[in-house]
């Protein structure tokens, strides 16, 4: 009689390691509300459409990763040249969101084209003030949810690559939700106001849940290990 050999257990990847729940400050959870009901706001505002919603939206993700990109930049370049003084702190940062900025522009761009097509064709075309306001204030509501991660990852001295390991399922997660968003662009033309309506209080709901609950997304988003065979 053969015996039968029993596998190990499958190990998770360890970037896939669970996170605790986060006990965000009401200020958070304004700043995050805020940020992702300007997409939102912008469809009964003046001047606000599907397509302004969309590009919003994409624009929205990219400002996260980008975020998360500058921060991580910052606390390395600070554990590793240390505390010069007030002033180069602030020229650093002043530079660094100005890099922030570039990139998410970019991400926008490259993430977003199909939408910018659909925007260009419409009666308001692809940039107009009700877009250029609310993208200013994404990226305000952003500005102090960054300055916190920095505080927070400055003050736990974290690695370099413990922080890449905790960062990495967090932009997957951002980019998962940049192709529901690519998805969903494609019906936003033919779904009418109501369906349009609905479309964007699900992408809203889901950017919240993400950013409210980010342990819970990362159990969602975390593949299966199961051994081969």
């Amino acid at each position: 009689m053969t015996r039968k050999l029993k596998r190990p257990p499958a190990t998770p990847e360890p970037y896939w390691e669970p996170l605790p729940r986060q006990r965000l400050t009401p200020v958070q959870v304004l700043l995050i509300c805020a940020r992702h009901g300007v997409p939102l706001a912008g469809l009964w505002l003046p001047g606000g459409s599907p397509e302004n919603f969309l590009l919003l939206s994409v624009f929205n993700l990219a400002v996260s990763i980008a975020a998360i990109a500058v921060v991580g930049v910052a606390v390395s370049t600070r554990q590793e040249v240390g505390d010069r003084g007030g002033v180069d702190a602030l020229a650093a940062l002043a530079l660094l969101a100005a890099i922030g900025i570039v990139a998410a522009l970019l991400l926008t761009a490259l993430f977003g084209w199909v939408i910018a097509l659909i925007a260009s064709a419409s009666a308001d075309g692809l940039w107009n003030a009700a877009l250029g306001w609310s993208a200013l204030a994404i990226v305000l509501a952003a500005l102090p949810e960054g300055v916190m991660q920095y505080r927070q990852d400055m003050a736990a001295r974290l690695p370099e690559e413990t922080r890449k390991r905790r960062d990495q399922p967090v932009v997957g997660g951002l980019l998962l939700c940049g192709g529901l968003i690519l998805v969903l662009s494609g019906y936003a033309a033919d779904a009418g106001r109501v369906g349009v309506v609905g479309m964007a209080i699900v992408v809203t709901a889901l950017f919240l849940f993400r950013d409210l609950r980010p342990d819970l997304m990362r159990e969602l988003t975390r593949p299966s290990h199961r051994p081969p065979g």
